[in-house]
């Protein structure tokens, strides 16, 4: 059995064809709604007077959404014009980093907590330190992954001992914030819940009925003032299907109602096609099936966000995989095709505040021991493993610094005035040789006036 490029494209693409009226239509119309907003600038001299008739260019210059990937491999190759390409190439695609936490990694020896850059190094958990000052270096917002995810923790830990577990993961969250209070853009508190039946490795906490409350009452309270959030693993499609009984709104909204402080809340989107296929023929008839197609259904997506908004809090992808089908061009055009129409339908959801792709180059991702998984075999980076860019990553590149990026040519009224509507971000208006920055920001006025 082959691949045959026509008709596993005619397969995967099946419900966005179908549904072509809805993304040239309603998903378009509101990325134009709730991704934009107008903005007034005033023009004037230093003695206050107008400046009349003069050309203006604006140009976007940063994206209020954010758009990211894990950072896991920061610094990790044994070849370091690898590491180098990693460096800029997530510079230049992404605006936000995924930061690995996971407690196994970051302590691995009790007491010994692996923060610092200059880390002995474990692979895949680059130390938070780096990441951090790597980001804070290229204007690049960090995510913390995550303080609760009970199924990676060290095997020093007393993981019997109720009382020691619940001391011994305050103290964790007590060490991190006294680091990292301030410098993060948002922090996933609990990772995973509905998965928990399945760890084979795991402590008491994972027992507790009031999981969530607790561990979001113990972030708060060494992390006051920072933005929150719950991630629970794949389920937009489940959550199209099942709306208000799907069990991770149903969890989430019993939280809320409880006084859970959550700020925001993560869903994944992994579609790990052949993963867990041991052969080439499996692997065929896995992505010749496309049974996973239905989760680049826009109107799955659409009722998916539509419900879980539903719950008050803004919105987030918080890891997405999307498969490529070989490594012959057709293959990952297919793959840049499919993450269009999943990064435009999220784009275009009002609820929706950033994206975050998982693995940034082939070869590199998750493969457990013992477990028949291996999320290589899905190909599901936006990059080569010699981290050139796919089809994938150089559409993503033009959504963001393209098709929804303003650049404008403008000339001022009688009055000094110019005014359009641009993406939410940062923004570059040059007059007369001279540059000024200012922001349209989502829910202001963006009326500004600037001294030339």
């Amino acid at each position: 059995m082959a691949l045959d490029p026509k008709k596993n494209a005619e397969r995967w693409l099946s419900h966005a064809t179908a549904q072509r009226e809805l993304l040239d239509g309603k998903i378009k119309n509101d990325i134009e709604k709730h991704r934009k907003g107008w903005c007034k600038i005033r023009f004037v001299d230093k003695a206050g007077n107008p400046i009349v008739g003069k050309k203006v260019s604006v140009r976007q210059t940063s994206h209020e959404f954010k758009y990211g990937a894990n950072i896991f491999m920061l610094d990790e190759f044994t070849d370091e014009k690898l590491n180098r390409a990693y460096r800029d190439n997530f510079a230049n695609y992404f605006n936000l980093a995924t930061v690995p936490f996971y407690w196994d990694g970051l302590e691995p020896e009790e007491g010994k907590p692996r923060f610092a850059k200059n880390s002995p190094k474990v692979y895949r958990r680059p130390a938070p330190e780096l990441c951090v000052e790597y980001c804070e270096e290229k204007g690049i917002a960090a995510k913390l992954h995550c303080l609760v995810y009970d199924k990676f923790i060290p095997e020093w830990l007393k993981r019997d001992d109720m009382d020691y577990m619940e001391k011994a993961y305050e103290e964790r969250i007590r060490q991190i914030a006294e680091r990292y209070n301030g410098r993060l853009y948002e922090i996933e508190v609990i990772n995973e819940l509905l998965c928990e039946p399945g760890w084979g490795y795991k402590s008491v906490i994972s027992s507790k009925r009031d999981i969530i409350e607790w561990s979001f009452a113990l972030a708060r309270k060494y992390m006051p003032n920072e933005k929150l959030v719950i991630n629970e693993c794949n389920g937009l499609i489940d959550c199209a299907r099942s709306g208000y009984r799907y069990p991770y709104f149903m969890m989430t909204d019993l939280a809320l109602k409880n006084g859970v402080c959550i700020d925001k809340v993560g869903v994944q989107h992994h579609c790990f096609s052949g993963a867990t296929t041991s052969t080439d023929e499996a692997y065929e008839n896995e992505i010749n099936s496309a049974d996973n197609a239905v989760m680049f259904a826009p109107s799955n997506l659409l009722k998916a966000l539509d419900t879980l908004a539903e719950l008050g809090k803004p919105l987030e992808l918080t890891e997405i995989t999307v498969p490529a089908f070989g490594e012959t061009e057709e293959g990952e055009w297919l793959q840049a095709e499919l993450l269009d129409v999943l990064y435009t339908t999220a784009f275009s959801h009002k609820a929706m505040e950033n994206v975050v792709y998982w693995n940034v180059p082939d070869g590199y991702a998750y493969q457990p021991e013992g477990r028949n998984w291996n999320e290589n075999k899905c190909r599901g980076g936006l990059f080569r493993k010699d981290m050139t860019p796919k089809a994938s990553a150089e559409r993503l590149f033009e959504m963001f610094n393209k098709r929804w990026h303003t650049e404008l040519s403008l000339e001022t009224d009688g009055n000094g005035y110019v005014e359009f509507r641009g993406f939410y971000g940062g923004y570059t208006a040059e007059l007369c040789d001279e540059t000024s920055e200012f922001d349209i920001v989502k829910g202001e006025s963006n009326s500004i006036i600037v001294e030339m």
